[in-house]
């Protein structure tokens, strides 16, 4: 029972992420996309499927960037003609994918369950999560897409940072679960330092935007006083043009 659930459960996390990837790149706005997709995703769950099968579950979590985010990587390039936001879009959803996780693994602690529990707990909160996510996150994550690759790029760098830091400590060796410092502080010294530059970097995007600002209320002023001189100047050549009558008609 613990081994169709645990193989039930991997499904769902692959289509949770896949469903969010492709809809931060704007993949599911179109039929055919969407049914390109659907068959793609089929297909990346077949593959699993067989890896599972002839090899086991374990092989399959070392061999998954493999299996299924570089190919996910390539069918969403193809279908939006970028390689950048695919790729950001991949480990952002593989971010979403931890909470998912964690809130299973809170289950778990809270009821001194197991891992069937936890594999139950995060089946169970997959489409509710994955509904939130796409009605509130996923409309402001694809309005990036259109942005600068240097925009892009700073959005990705936390996934970035996470994905690899998840592999080389959890999946592909125990560094983090054996308490390593180096490990256990890594992510909370990339936070900080992402945080920071997050502060510069607004605080040198507000800067540049008060001295536009300073610049706009300038032309405004210079504006509202050349109007004010070409009014004053059309008023003074009417009444020349009034004193030129009067004085025609006086001699």
């Amino acid at each position: 029972m613990s081994f169709f659930m645990s193989l039930f459960n991997g499904a769902l996390v692959s289509v949770f992420g896949g469903v969010l990837s492709a809809s931060f790149c704007k993949v599911l706005q179109t039929r055919r996309n969407c049914k390109l997709f659907c068959g793609y995703m089929i297909m990346l769950l077949a593959m699993q499927g067989i890896v599972c099968y002839f090899f086991d579950a374990e092989f399959l979590q070392y061999a998954y960037p493999v299996v299924v985010h570089i190919p996910l990587l390539f069918g969403l390039a193809y279908l939006t003609r970028k390689w950048m936001w695919p790729l950001v879009s991949i480990l952002t959803a593989y971010l979403c994918c931890q909470m998912r996780r964690w809130i299973a693994l809170l289950v778990v602690a809270v009821f001194d369950g197991g891992m069937l529990m936890q594999d139950v707990a995060e089946a169970i909160i997959t489409f509710p999560m994955l509904f939130l996510i796409l009605h509130f996150v996923a409309p402001v994550v694809r309005q990036l897409g259109d942005k600068s690759l240097k925009l892009q790029f700073q959005f990705g760098v936390i996934p970035i940072m996470y994905y690899i830091f998840d592999y080389l400590t959890v999946v592909y060796t125990d560094i983090l679960v054996s308490g390593n410092p180096v490990a256990v502080e890594f992510m909370p010294f990339v936070c900080c330092v992402a945080y920071l530059v997050f502060l510069l970097y607004n605080s040198v995007n507000e800067n540049k935007q008060n001295r536009l600002q300073q610049i706009k209320n300038g032309l405004d002023i210079q504006l509202a006083q050349s109007v004010r001189e070409i009014n004053a100047l059309r008023e003074s050549q009417i009444l020349t043009r009034q004193y030129r009558h009067d004085l025609r008609h006086h001699m």
